[in-house]
């Protein structure tokens, strides 16, 4: 036959494509597996870190725990030693929904 024109793919390109196409998927699999764990540990983080700043800031002030989420929201908006660069925001985009009755901020589900 000589060394003419060849067709076709040979099973040394096909199991070379799987390799890199199998490689590639590994190194994908753990970023959407742990992406969402993640986030909710940011979430709680959050939660916890918008609460100890409430309680040090109402503690050092002398003042009540907020009625409401308005109250809420103004006091740690307005006194900027809390969050000077505003609230933490949630990952997922959610806000995070003061509980007047334990005068915490609540952590919710995603």
């Amino acid at each position: 036959m000589g060394w003419g024109v060849r067709r076709g793919i040979g099973l040394v390109e096909v199991l070379f494509v799987l390799l890199v196409v199998g490689l590639l998927v590994a190194a994908a699999i753990p970023r959407f597996v742990y992406s969402s764990d993640a986030k909710a540990e940011e979430c709680r983080a959050n939660v916890a870190l918008i609460n100890a700043k409430l309680d040090n800031h109402l503690a050092a002030h002398g003042l009540k725990k907020p009625a409401d989420g308005e109250e809420f929201l103004r006091l740690l908006t307005t006194h900027k030693d809390c969050f000077p660069n505003g609230l933490p925001k949630c990952p997922y985009g959610r806000p995070y929904q003061y509980d007047p009755d334990s005068g915490q901020v609540t952590v919710h589900r995603h």
